[in-house]
Protein backbone atom coordinates (compact mmCIF):
# COMPACT_ATOMS: atom_id res chain seq x y z
CA UNK A 1 0.00 0.00 0.00
CA UNK A 2 1.71 3.21 -1.05
CA UNK A 3 2.11 5.88 2.02
CA UNK A 4 2.32 8.73 -0.30
CA UNK A 5 -0.33 11.16 0.05
CA UNK A 6 -3.29 11.87 -2.02
CA UNK A 7 -3.83 15.31 -3.60
CA UNK A 8 -6.66 16.47 -1.56
CA UNK A 9 -5.88 15.02 1.75
CA UNK A 10 -5.66 17.21 4.86
CA UNK A 11 -1.93 16.51 5.29
CA UNK A 12 -1.09 18.09 2.09
CA UNK A 13 -3.06 20.68 1.94
CA UNK A 14 -3.95 22.60 4.93
CA UNK A 15 -0.60 23.81 5.54
CA UNK A 16 0.36 26.40 2.98
CA UNK A 17 -2.44 26.71 0.78
CA UNK A 18 -3.11 29.73 -0.97
CA UNK A 19 -5.51 31.37 -3.52
CA UNK A 20 -3.72 30.25 -6.57
CA UNK A 21 -4.70 26.00 -5.53
CA UNK A 22 -8.21 27.15 -4.64
CA UNK A 23 -8.33 28.61 -8.33
CA UNK A 24 -6.87 25.40 -9.89
CA UNK A 25 -8.79 23.02 -7.74
CA UNK A 26 -12.32 25.12 -9.13
CA UNK A 27 -11.01 26.20 -12.83
CA UNK A 28 -11.36 29.58 -12.17
CA UNK A 29 -8.51 32.13 -12.18
CA UNK A 30 -6.62 33.45 -9.03
CA UNK A 31 -8.58 37.22 -9.43
CA UNK A 32 -11.93 35.22 -9.45
CA UNK A 33 -11.09 33.70 -5.63
CA UNK A 34 -10.03 37.30 -4.23
CA UNK A 35 -13.53 38.55 -5.88
CA UNK A 36 -15.21 35.35 -3.71
CA UNK A 37 -13.86 36.27 -0.23
CA UNK A 38 -13.65 40.30 -0.88
CA UNK A 39 -16.74 41.06 -2.72
CA UNK A 40 -19.05 38.06 -2.81
CA UNK A 41 -21.61 40.38 -4.78
CA UNK A 42 -19.54 40.52 -7.94
CA UNK A 43 -19.92 36.66 -8.28
CA UNK A 44 -22.50 34.60 -9.55
CA UNK A 45 -23.68 32.21 -6.86
CA UNK A 46 -22.73 28.96 -9.38
CA UNK A 47 -18.72 29.94 -9.48
CA UNK A 48 -19.04 31.17 -5.57
CA UNK A 49 -20.14 28.06 -4.65
CA UNK A 50 -17.59 26.16 -6.53
CA UNK A 51 -14.73 28.40 -4.94
CA UNK A 52 -15.83 28.19 -2.02
CA UNK A 53 -16.31 23.89 -1.69
CA UNK A 54 -12.83 24.02 -3.48
CA UNK A 55 -11.68 26.34 -0.50
CA UNK A 56 -13.58 24.04 2.21
CA UNK A 57 -11.92 21.08 0.64
CA UNK A 58 -8.52 22.30 0.41
CA UNK A 59 -8.48 23.94 3.89
CA UNK A 60 -7.74 27.28 2.63
CA UNK A 61 -7.89 30.23 4.74
CA UNK A 62 -7.78 33.57 3.05
CA UNK A 63 -5.26 35.97 3.97
CA UNK A 64 -6.95 39.21 5.79
CA UNK A 65 -3.92 41.51 6.29
CA UNK A 66 -3.34 40.53 2.29
CA UNK A 67 -6.50 42.04 1.50
CA UNK A 68 -6.87 44.54 3.31
CA UNK A 69 -3.54 45.89 1.56
CA UNK A 70 -5.30 45.83 -1.57
CA UNK A 71 -8.76 47.06 -0.62
CA UNK A 72 -7.26 49.25 2.07
CA UNK A 73 -9.88 47.99 4.50
CA UNK A 74 -9.40 45.58 7.05
CA UNK A 75 -13.15 45.75 8.19
CA UNK A 76 -12.12 46.20 11.86
CA UNK A 77 -13.17 48.78 13.83
CA UNK A 78 -11.04 49.76 17.22
CA UNK A 79 -12.60 51.08 20.62
CA UNK A 80 -11.09 52.93 23.40
CA UNK A 81 -12.85 52.07 26.37
CA UNK A 82 -12.01 52.35 29.93
CA UNK A 83 -10.77 49.02 31.47
CA UNK A 84 -12.99 48.59 33.89
CA UNK A 85 -17.28 48.85 34.39
CA UNK A 86 -20.47 47.05 33.81
CA UNK A 87 -21.35 50.21 31.56
CA UNK A 88 -18.81 49.87 29.02
CA UNK A 89 -18.62 45.63 28.88
CA UNK A 90 -22.48 45.81 28.10
CA UNK A 91 -21.87 48.58 25.20
CA UNK A 92 -18.57 46.85 24.18
CA UNK A 93 -20.92 43.65 23.81
CA UNK A 94 -23.54 45.11 21.62
CA UNK A 95 -20.64 46.95 19.42
CA UNK A 96 -19.62 43.38 19.07
CA UNK A 97 -22.69 41.61 18.22
CA UNK A 98 -23.52 44.32 15.57
CA UNK A 99 -20.30 44.41 14.06
CA UNK A 100 -20.44 40.65 13.44
CA UNK A 101 -24.21 40.95 11.51
CA UNK A 102 -22.37 42.99 9.62
CA UNK A 103 -18.76 41.11 8.69
CA UNK A 104 -16.82 43.23 11.00
CA UNK A 105 -14.76 42.66 14.15
CA UNK A 106 -14.08 44.87 17.45
CA UNK A 107 -10.58 45.39 18.11
CA UNK A 108 -10.24 46.76 22.05
CA UNK A 109 -8.07 49.54 23.46
CA UNK A 110 -8.34 49.91 26.91
CA UNK A 111 -6.45 51.69 29.72
CA UNK A 112 -7.19 51.57 33.30
CA UNK A 113 -6.14 54.64 34.82
CA UNK A 114 -6.77 58.43 33.36
CA UNK A 115 -3.22 59.28 32.55
CA UNK A 116 -2.84 56.46 30.07
CA UNK A 117 -5.17 57.84 27.73
CA UNK A 118 -2.19 59.36 25.71
CA UNK A 119 -0.27 56.25 25.01
CA UNK A 120 -3.48 54.45 24.55
CA UNK A 121 -3.93 56.58 21.62
CA UNK A 122 -0.56 56.75 20.17
CA UNK A 123 -0.91 53.27 20.17
CA UNK A 124 -3.94 53.25 17.83
CA UNK A 125 -1.95 55.15 15.48
CA UNK A 126 0.29 52.28 14.38
CA UNK A 127 -3.37 49.83 13.47
CA UNK A 128 -4.85 50.18 10.16
CA UNK A 129 -8.70 50.27 11.01
CA UNK A 130 -11.84 51.20 9.54
CA UNK A 131 -13.31 53.39 11.85
CA UNK A 132 -12.61 54.29 15.55
CA UNK A 133 -14.96 54.28 18.85
CA UNK A 134 -14.06 56.93 21.45
CA UNK A 135 -15.65 56.01 24.20
CA UNK A 136 -14.20 57.76 27.27
CA UNK A 137 -14.66 61.45 29.17
CA UNK A 138 -11.31 61.09 30.28
CA UNK A 139 -10.33 61.81 26.26
CA UNK A 140 -10.09 65.78 26.46
CA UNK A 141 -10.93 67.92 23.73
CA UNK A 142 -7.81 68.13 22.28
CA UNK A 143 -7.31 64.67 22.00
CA UNK A 144 -10.37 64.43 20.04
CA UNK A 145 -9.35 66.84 17.95
CA UNK A 146 -6.52 65.63 16.76
CA UNK A 147 -8.49 61.80 16.09
CA UNK A 148 -10.33 63.92 13.92
CA UNK A 149 -7.33 64.69 11.99
CA UNK A 150 -6.47 61.20 11.80
CA UNK A 151 -7.15 59.30 8.34
CA UNK A 152 -10.37 57.32 9.69
CA UNK A 153 -13.71 57.47 10.62
CA UNK A 154 -14.11 58.53 14.72
CA UNK A 155 -17.32 58.69 16.45
CA UNK A 156 -17.32 59.81 20.22
CA UNK A 157 -19.69 57.43 22.18
CA UNK A 158 -21.56 58.88 24.97
CA UNK A 159 -19.15 61.90 25.69
CA UNK A 160 -21.04 65.73 25.69
CA UNK A 161 -17.59 67.22 25.56
CA UNK A 162 -17.30 66.10 22.18
CA UNK A 163 -20.67 67.58 20.38
CA UNK A 164 -18.83 70.17 17.76
CA UNK A 165 -15.69 68.70 17.89
CA UNK A 166 -15.92 65.25 16.40
CA UNK A 167 -19.08 62.87 15.29
CA UNK A 168 -20.76 62.10 18.34
CA UNK A 169 -23.76 59.91 19.66
CA UNK A 170 -25.28 60.15 23.16
CA UNK A 171 -28.10 59.12 25.35
CA UNK A 172 -29.85 62.72 26.07
CA UNK A 173 -27.88 63.09 29.97
CA UNK A 174 -29.56 66.12 30.87
CA UNK A 175 -33.28 65.57 29.99
CA UNK A 176 -32.80 61.80 31.03
CA UNK A 177 -31.94 63.01 34.64
CA UNK A 178 -34.84 65.64 34.22
CA UNK A 179 -36.76 63.06 34.30
CA UNK A 180 -35.74 61.45 37.13
CA UNK A 181 -35.92 64.64 39.62
CA UNK A 182 -39.07 65.61 37.63
CA UNK A 183 -40.08 61.79 39.02
CA UNK A 184 -39.13 62.57 43.04
CA UNK A 185 -41.12 65.88 42.71
CA UNK A 186 -44.38 63.74 42.05
CA UNK A 187 -43.48 61.22 44.72
CA UNK A 188 -43.05 63.91 47.33
CA UNK A 189 -39.19 64.35 47.80
CA UNK A 190 -38.31 68.09 49.05
CA UNK A 191 -34.62 67.21 50.29
CA UNK A 192 -32.47 65.71 47.25
CA UNK A 193 -28.46 64.45 47.38
CA UNK A 194 -26.87 63.96 44.02
CA UNK A 195 -23.71 61.43 43.83
CA UNK A 196 -21.50 62.11 40.98
CA UNK A 197 -19.05 59.53 39.78
CA UNK A 198 -16.29 62.59 38.75
CA UNK A 199 -16.95 65.80 38.79
CA UNK A 200 -14.61 66.54 35.55
CA UNK A 201 -16.82 64.09 33.41
CA UNK A 202 -18.82 65.56 31.10
CA UNK A 203 -21.69 63.02 31.30
CA UNK A 204 -21.63 63.51 34.87
CA UNK A 205 -21.72 67.61 34.62
CA UNK A 206 -24.93 67.24 32.08
CA UNK A 207 -26.66 64.46 34.16
CA UNK A 208 -26.38 66.68 37.22
CA UNK A 209 -27.39 69.86 35.44
CA UNK A 210 -30.75 68.20 34.45
CA UNK A 211 -31.41 67.30 38.52
CA UNK A 212 -30.00 70.56 40.00
CA UNK A 213 -32.00 72.59 37.26
CA UNK A 214 -35.63 70.83 37.45
CA UNK A 215 -35.53 70.16 41.10
CA UNK A 216 -34.54 74.09 41.50
CA UNK A 217 -37.29 75.09 39.66
CA UNK A 218 -39.30 73.60 42.49
CA UNK A 219 -37.31 75.50 45.05
CA UNK A 220 -35.29 71.89 45.90
CA UNK A 221 -31.89 72.11 46.72
CA UNK A 222 -29.73 69.53 45.22
CA UNK A 223 -26.65 69.15 46.59
CA UNK A 224 -23.71 67.33 44.82
CA UNK A 225 -21.14 64.73 46.32
CA UNK A 226 -18.75 62.95 44.38
CA UNK A 227 -17.72 59.54 44.90
CA UNK A 228 -14.65 59.75 43.04
CA UNK A 229 -15.41 56.67 40.54
CA UNK A 230 -17.92 55.32 38.20
CA UNK A 231 -17.60 52.23 40.52
CA UNK A 232 -19.39 50.20 42.94
CA UNK A 233 -16.76 50.26 45.43
CA UNK A 234 -17.03 54.03 44.73
CA UNK A 235 -20.23 53.74 46.05
CA UNK A 236 -20.02 51.65 48.57
CA UNK A 237 -17.41 54.13 49.75
CA UNK A 238 -19.73 57.00 49.70
CA UNK A 239 -22.73 55.62 51.67
CA UNK A 240 -21.23 56.67 54.55
CA UNK A 241 -21.20 59.82 53.93
CA UNK A 242 -24.49 59.67 52.62
CA UNK A 243 -25.67 58.30 56.51
CA UNK A 244 -23.68 61.14 57.92
CA UNK A 245 -26.02 63.53 56.05
CA UNK A 246 -28.17 64.46 58.74
CA UNK A 247 -31.24 64.36 58.69
CA UNK A 248 -31.37 61.62 55.89
CA UNK A 249 -32.41 63.04 52.51
CA UNK A 250 -36.05 61.97 50.63
CA UNK A 251 -33.61 60.92 48.06
CA UNK A 252 -30.71 60.12 46.71
CA UNK A 253 -30.11 60.80 43.02
CA UNK A 254 -26.63 58.91 41.22
CA UNK A 255 -24.93 59.69 37.95
CA UNK A 256 -24.65 55.90 37.33
CA UNK A 257 -26.31 52.62 38.19
CA UNK A 258 -23.20 50.81 39.20
CA UNK A 259 -22.19 53.61 41.60
CA UNK A 260 -25.79 53.27 43.06
CA UNK A 261 -25.12 49.49 43.73
CA UNK A 262 -22.78 50.42 45.91
CA UNK A 263 -24.54 52.88 47.11
CA UNK A 264 -27.33 50.70 47.97
CA UNK A 265 -25.68 48.01 49.76
CA UNK A 266 -23.42 50.37 51.56
CA UNK A 267 -26.65 52.18 52.76
CA UNK A 268 -28.03 48.74 53.94
CA UNK A 269 -25.30 47.72 55.56
CA UNK A 270 -25.31 50.80 57.76
CA UNK A 271 -28.61 49.94 58.25
CA UNK A 272 -30.32 52.48 55.68
CA UNK A 273 -33.18 51.16 54.42
CA UNK A 274 -34.25 51.65 50.69
CA UNK A 275 -37.20 52.93 50.28
CA UNK A 276 -38.36 52.98 53.59
CA UNK A 277 -35.93 55.72 54.81
CA UNK A 278 -35.14 57.22 51.47
CA UNK A 279 -35.19 56.59 48.07
CA UNK A 280 -32.81 55.78 45.49
CA UNK A 281 -32.55 56.74 42.11
CA UNK A 282 -29.38 55.53 38.83
CA UNK A 283 -28.86 56.00 35.03
CA UNK A 284 -27.82 53.61 32.91
CA UNK A 285 -30.23 51.28 32.90
CA UNK A 286 -27.60 48.01 33.50
CA UNK A 287 -29.36 44.41 33.57
CA UNK A 288 -28.80 44.33 37.37
CA UNK A 289 -30.79 47.37 37.87
CA UNK A 290 -33.85 44.81 37.37
CA UNK A 291 -32.36 42.70 39.97
CA UNK A 292 -34.89 41.37 43.05
CA UNK A 293 -31.90 42.49 45.24
CA UNK A 294 -31.73 46.13 43.96
CA UNK A 295 -34.92 46.60 41.62
CA UNK A 296 -33.64 50.43 40.92
CA UNK A 297 -35.28 53.08 39.70
CA UNK A 298 -32.44 54.55 36.70
CA UNK A 299 -33.11 55.99 33.02
CA UNK A 300 -32.29 53.35 30.74
CA UNK A 301 -30.00 53.99 27.89
CA UNK A 302 -31.45 52.57 24.07
CA UNK A 303 -27.72 51.31 23.80
CA UNK A 304 -28.57 49.19 20.63
CA UNK A 305 -30.03 52.00 19.20
CA UNK A 306 -26.88 54.20 20.28
CA UNK A 307 -24.41 51.69 18.80
CA UNK A 308 -26.67 51.17 15.53
CA UNK A 309 -26.23 55.29 14.99
CA UNK A 310 -22.73 55.11 16.22
CA UNK A 311 -21.38 52.34 13.37
CA UNK A 312 -23.82 54.10 10.81
CA UNK A 313 -21.63 57.42 11.43
CA UNK A 314 -18.10 55.34 10.94
CA UNK A 315 -19.34 53.52 8.20
CA UNK A 316 -21.06 56.39 6.17
CA UNK A 317 -19.31 58.15 3.23
CA UNK A 318 -16.91 60.74 4.27
CA UNK A 319 -17.80 64.30 5.17
CA UNK A 320 -16.33 67.34 3.90
CA UNK A 321 -13.42 68.64 6.40
CA UNK A 322 -15.05 71.91 6.91
CA UNK A 323 -18.63 70.60 8.01
CA UNK A 324 -19.72 70.22 11.38
CA UNK A 325 -19.64 67.49 12.89
CA UNK A 326 -22.43 65.12 13.05
CA UNK A 327 -24.75 64.96 16.39
CA UNK A 328 -26.77 62.39 17.45
CA UNK A 329 -28.86 62.13 20.53
CA UNK A 330 -31.25 59.58 21.83
CA UNK A 331 -33.91 59.80 24.41
CA UNK A 332 -33.83 57.60 27.24
CA UNK A 333 -36.84 55.72 29.48
CA UNK A 334 -37.74 55.60 32.78
CA UNK A 335 -37.53 52.17 34.61
CA UNK A 336 -39.57 52.49 37.89
CA UNK A 337 -38.22 49.92 40.64
CA UNK A 338 -39.13 49.74 44.16
CA UNK A 339 -36.21 52.23 45.36
CA UNK A 340 -38.45 55.10 45.12
CA UNK A 341 -41.65 53.22 46.21
CA UNK A 342 -44.05 51.35 44.28
CA UNK A 343 -44.05 52.63 40.66
CA UNK A 344 -44.92 55.89 39.15
CA UNK A 345 -47.85 57.44 40.62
Amino acid sequence: MSLKSQPDSPRSTRKGVTSVDVAAAAGVSQATVGRVFSSPEKVSPATRDKVQEAAERLGYVPNVIARSLKSRRTNIIGAVVPAFGEYWQSVLTEFSRQLANQDRQLLLFSFAEPGDVDGVLASVAQYRLDGLVLSSANIGQAQLAQMRESDRPVVAFNHPAAVGVVPSVSVDNEAGMAELAAHLIEVGCRDVLYIGGASTASTDQSRYRGASQTLGNQGIACTYLEAGAFTYEAGYKVARQIVEHQPLPDAVMVSADEVAFGVHDGLRAAGVDVPADLFLTGFDGLSQSAWAGFDLTTLVQATDVLVARAIEILLAPEQPADSDPVSVVVPGTIRYGKTTGSGHG
